[in-house]
C-alpha cells in the first residue's frame, strides 16, 4: 500500500503541542481559544461567571481580584470575557470579537451576609479547580450551591463563645483590667445572643447595628461605674467588633488607589453609613441614660502580657465564630502574632503609621506562604488580619467623640488618625501584592483541527512538503489580541 502524503512527525508535534497549555514567561498559561461556540454555551457561561464573582464579592475579594478570576476561568473555557464589576453587583460578557461586540451578556446582583471562613476555603478551592480545568458547568453550578448551603461548622452556643472572645480579645488589646474584661464577656455575650436572633430574621439586619450600640451603650452608663468602677467610653467599643467596617475601609482605600474609583467609594460610603449607624445607637443610649460615677478607684491595668492574650483570644474567636476550618487554628493564629509582633516593632521603631504600613505589607506574602504550605486559601488569613489591625474601633470612636461627646478638636484628630491608619494600611497590602507574581491564563489561536487519519481527505492540490501552520509556529512571546492579555484587567472601571 503506498499513501501519497508524507508523515511529517514535526508537524504532528507541533499539533500536539498546541492542544496544550503552554507557560509563557512571567507565569502566563496560553490555552487555545474556542473558535465557535453555541449561543447556549455562551449564555451558561456568562450565567456561571455572575455566579461565581458574585460569591467572590460576598467573600470579601477586591473587585480587580474577581475581574482576574473570571478571565482567567473564561480563558481556560477558551472564552473571551469582558467584566464590570463593583461590590453591590456585576455585569459579564462571553465571547464576541477583540473589540467587545457580540458574545453573551449577563448580570448578578451580590446578595446575602458576608461567607464564613470556611465556606471562602470551599469557594477558594474551587477557583483554583476552574483555573486547571474545564469543570462541566452543573458540577461548577452545584459546588456554587453547596458553598452557599454549607452548614455551621460549630453550634449556636459555640458562636455565642466565640463573638464573646472577639469581645473580650479586642478590648484587651485596648484597655486591659480585670473588671474591664469581666464588662466585655457579659456585653459580648448580650450583643452575640442578638446578632444570633438577628441574623435569623433578615428584615432587622439594617437595624441590628443600632439596636446592638443602644443596649451596650445603655448597660454601660447604668453599671460600669459602680459596679466595674471603669468610665462607660471604655466599654462602648469592643461588643461592637462584628459591626465594625475596619476591612471596608481598608478595602476601599485599596481600590481607589488602583484606579476602582467606583467600587473604592462604594465601599468607603457603606463603611461610613456604618459607622454613622453606631454612633447614631450610641448618642440614643447616652440620651436615655445618663452615667453613673464610678463607687472606687480605677483598677490597676493587667501588664504588657494582655495585648498578646487578646491576639490569641482574637484568634480563638475567629475560629468559632466564623466557622473556620480547625486544621488551619495553628497557622492562623500564628499570623495574627506575627502581624501584631511586626505591627508592634515597626511602631516603636518609627511611629504608628509605618507601623501600620509594616504590618500591611507583610500579609499578601504571609498569607501566599501560608497558603502553599498548609493549602489554606489566603483570604482565611486575610480578612481575620484585617480585624486585628482595627481601624474600624478607631474610626468609631473618633465619629463617636464627635457626635456624642462634642468633643471636636479630639474626634478630628482620631478621624485624621484614622484615615492615615487606613491609608497606611491599604499602601502596605498594595505594596506587598506588587512583590508576588501570579500566574495568569491567556487566550491563544484557535486549536487546529485533528489531521484525518483518511489520506483521501488531503486536498488534492495541497503540497506534502509544506508543513501545515500551526500556532506554534508562532513566537510564544506574543500574545494573542485579546482584552485579558493587556496589563490591566478588560472590565476595569475606566474603560467603561
Amino acid at each position: 500500500m503506498h499513501l501519497s502524503p508524507r508523515l511529517d512527525v514535526r508537524a504532528l508535534a507541533r499539533r500536539a503541542a498546541a492542544l496544550r497549555p503552554r507557560r509563557r514567561r512571567g507565569g502566563t498559561v496560553t490555552v487555545p481559544e474556542a473558535e465557535s461556540a453555541g449561543r447556549e454555551r455562551l449564555r451558561d457561561l456568562a450565567a456561571l461567571l455572575c455566579e461565581l464573582g458574585a460569591e467572590l464579592l460576598r467573600a470579601g475579594e477586591r473587585t480587580a481580584e474577581v475581574e482576574r478570576v473570571l478571565h482567567d476561568v473564561a480563558a481556560r473555557y477558551g472564552m473571551r470575557v469582558r467584566s464590570f464589576v463593583v461590590p453591590t453587583g456585576l455585569f459579564v460578557r462571553v465571547g464576541g470579537g477583540p473589540d467587545g461586540r457580540g458574545g453573551e451578556l449577563d448580570f448578578s446582583p451580590v446578595e446575602g451576609p458576608a461567607l464564613r471562613l470556611d465556606q471562602v476555603e470551599a469557594l477558594q478551592s474551587l477557583v483554583e479547580r476552574m483555573r486547571a480545568k474545564e469543570v462541566p458547568f452543573e458540577e461548577a453550578r452545584r459546588a456554587l450551591r453547596e458553598v452557599r448551603e454549607r452548614p455551621e461548622r460549630f453550634s449556636p452556643a459555640a458562636t455565642v463563645l466565640g463573638y464573646v472572645l472577639l469581645t473580650v480579645g479586642l478590648g484587651a488589646m485596648r484597655h486591659a483590667t480585670v473588671p474591664a474584661v469581666i464588662g466585655y464577656a457579659v456585653l459580648g455575650t448580650g450583643v452575640g445572643l442578638l446578632r444570633l436572633f438577628g441574623d435569623r430574621l433578615p428584615t432587622t439586619r439594617t437595624a441590628l447595628p443600632v439596636i446592638a450600640a443602644i443596649l451596650v451603650t445603655a448597660v454601660s452608663l447604668r453599671w460600669a461605674g459602680p459596679l466595674l468602677h471603669e468610665a462607660p467610653t471604655v466599654l462602648y467599643i469592643p461588643p461592637l467588633i462584628a459591626f465594625l467596617p475596619g476591612a471596608a475601609l481598608t478595602l476601599g482605600a485599596i481600590e481607589l488607589a488602583t484606579g476602582a474609583a467606583l467600587s473604592g467609594i462604594a465601599r468607603l460610603a457603606g463603611a461610613v453609613n456604618v459607622l454613622l449607624l453606631l454612633a447614631l445607637g450610641i448618642l440614643v443610649g447616652t440620651e436615655l441614660l445618663r452615667a453613673r460615677p464610678a463607687g472606687g478607684p480605677a483598677p490597676e491595668p493587667l501588664g504588657a502580657w494582655a495585648p498578646w492574650a487578646g491576639v490569641l483570644l482574637l484568634g480563638f474567636g475567629f475560629l468559632l465564630y466564623f466557622s473556620a476550618p480547625p486544621r488551619v487554628t495553628g497557622w492562623l493564629l500564628g499570623a495574627l502574632l506575627v502581624e501584631r509582633l511586626v505591627q508592634s516593632v515597626a511602631s516603636e521603631f518609627a511611629g504608628p503609621t509605618f507601623g501600620a504600613f509594616a504590618a500591611g505589607m507583610l500579609l499578601p506574602p504571609m498569607a501566599t506562604w501560608i497558603e502553599r504550605r498548609s493549602h489554606t486559601p489566603d483570604q482565611v488569613v486575610f480578612l481575620p488580619c484585617f480585624w486585628l489591625l482595627v481601624p474600624g474601633a478607631v474610626g468609631l470612636t473618633s465619629v463617636s467623640e464627635i457626635i456624642v461627646q462634642g468633643d471636636t478638636t479630639g474626634g478630628l484628630d482620631s478621624l485624621v488618625t484614622m484615615t492615615v491608619t487606613v491609608a497606611s494600611i491599604a499602601l502596605g497590602v498594595l505594596v506587598g501584592a506588587g512583590l508576588q507574581r501570579h500566574p495568569r491564563l491567556s487566550l491563544g489561536e484557535p486549536a487546529p483541527a485533528t489531521p484525518s487519519a483518511n489520506p483521501a481527505a488531503t486536498p488534492s492540490g495541497a503540497s506534502s512538503d509544506t508543513p501545515p501552520d500551526t500556532p506554534s509556529d508562532t513566537p510564544s512571546d506574543t500574545p494573542s489580541a485579546t482584552p485579558g492579555d493587556s496589563t490591566e484587567p478588560a472590565g476595569t472601571e475606566a474603560g467603561h
